[in-house]
């Protein structure tokens, strides 16, 4: 995060339904966990861009060292973060997908409440 920009505030599904309010041009960030070469993803759908907007994702592997040598297995797997700002006011969802192997494996989401 660049040091002029805000403190985002950290959003999770604990269970499906749970409700976040915020208010308008925070920073929210949302974490997960991918492994692609194993087929582990995660993806996000928002329900209203107008009140939500996707800004950035950032990823880093948890063991880089295994991206350095060819055969290395498991090198890809990577935590992330996704930084969205709320630029409107109203009502909407951040649902989040696990996808193994591209089946939909668990999704949750979040209500999303700007005022």
């Amino acid at each position: 995060m660049k040091l002029d920009e805000k403190e985002a505030k950290r959003i999770e599904c604990r269970k499906d339904g749970d409700v976040v309010k915020l208010a308008v041009d925070e920073l929210v960030s949302f974490e997960f966990f991918r492994h692609s070469s194993v087929g582990e993803n995660m993806e996000f759908e928002i329900g209203d861009e107008s009140i939500l907007k996707h800004l950035r994702t950032e990823t880093e592997y948890l063991h880089p060292e295994k991206m350095k040598y060819p055969g290395w297995t498991g090198g890809d797997a990577e935590k992330g973060t996704w930084f969205f700002d709320t630029v409107g006011t109203g009502t909407t969802t951040l649902a989040v997908s696990k996808i193994f192997r591209g089946t939909l494996e668990s999704k949750c989401t979040v209500k999303i409440v700007v005022e």
